[in-house]
């Protein structure tokens, strides 16, 4: 079972109310039958941290586990986050009360769920942030492959780019998922969902110079992480990013500081989109659960045709050099 942290434990000093149990049953819930990643329960928890102290202070520490249930508490919690933060950090924490909220109602901890009639706000969709594939190829192959850790940043960014998958997926891979006969991963995503994903050439011959170069010692079996770091652990997320966005800067600059492991997922899809691949592939390759959340790359490819377009057309090119007509003026009868 997941544990509550002692932070939380001291919200509750006083003895009052069951809200270190019930959050502690809602995070393993989570955990176990939702199979949610260790970084959105860590989220999930910090929100309703956030939360529990603000009715611990607003309650000025007479706080009862009913005030869960108290939609005016609720409603002057949102206003007060809508004055801090942007709409998808209220979205977030909204929708995570009311999943909280509604798994105490199931459970029969709570008379009624407060948040069941509060809407989300509409959060601006943002489009996908994408390199050109210039710019990717540039990465790629500037990427030094000198020392150990060198090869396994090029190993990484080599398989980000050619199967689409994510940081967590990547750094959670082991000797046992990975068939260089088939050129093929297995790869563990959301929801305990396996999906085979094809390896480029490129990928494999990076993979492989990396696997050939740790020493044979550290090598365990199969249920190895595929990448470590210099304990012989396996390499954590940040320490991926890190690395990742400092070479993203030396070679492009200060557009590198955009640069995370999930802009080579985005591109990775785009491209492929811009090559001529169906959305339902890239779906499969990407392991996405719905269509729609595919469908978003069609937008920045449609974007990035419109940029190319402007700038090549012989019709535009000429119309850009032009002044844009102004407004007619009316002709007044006298």
């Amino acid at each position: 079972m997941t544990k509550t942290s002692d932070s939380t434990d001291d919200l509750f000093e006083h003895g009052q109310g069951h809200l270190p149990e019930w959050l502690g049953r809602f995070l393993s819930y989570l955990e176990t039958e939702r199979s949610a990643s260790p970084h959105t329960i860590a989220n999930y928890e910090l929100d309703l941290k956030d939360w529990f102290r603000y009715l611990f202070a607003k309650q000025k520490g007479e706080f009862k586990n009913s005030d869960l249930c108290d939609l005016k508490l609720l409603r002057k919690y949102l206003a007060n986050q809508a004055k801090q933060y942007e709409k998808s950090t209220l979205a977030r924490r909204l929708s995570t009360i009311k999943g909280f909220l509604k798994f105490l109602h199931r459970e029969g901890e709570i008379d009624k769920n407060a948040a069941r009639i509060l809407r989300l706000p509409r959060v601006p969709k943002k489009l996908p942030f994408v390199l050109a594939p210039e710019e990717m190829l540039k990465l790629l192959d500037e990427a030094p492959a000198g020392n150990l850790r060198e090869k396994r940043l090029r190993a990484i960014l080599e398989l980000l780019y050619s199967t689409g998958i994510r940081v967590s997926e990547c750094v959670g891979l082991t000797y046992e998922q990975i068939d260089f006969a088939q050129a093929t991963l297995l790869i563990k995503g959301k929801g305990s969902k396996e999906r085979v994903v094809p390896m480029g050439t490129h990928c494999q011959t990076a993979v492989r110079d990396y696997v050939e170069s740790v020493p044979r010692l550290v090598k365990h079996g199969s249920a190895t992480p595929l990448f470590l770091n210099r304990d012989g652990q396996r390499v954590s997320v940040r320490t991926v990013q890190r690395d990742l966005q400092a070479f993203a800067i030396t070679v492009l600059g200060e557009k590198g500081q955009e640069v995370t492991p999930h802009t080579f997922r985005h591109s990775c899809a785009t491209h492929l989109l811009s090559g001529g691949a169906g959305l339902r592939e890239i779906q499969e390759l990407l392991g996405h659960r719905s269509l729609v959340t595919t469908q978003k790359y069609t937008q920045v490819d449609t974007d990035r045709l419109k940029r190319v377009y402007d700038k090549t057309h012989p019709r535009e090119k000429t119309a850009a050099k032009e002044p844009a007509p102004g407004p007619r003026r009316k002709e007044i009868n006298p």
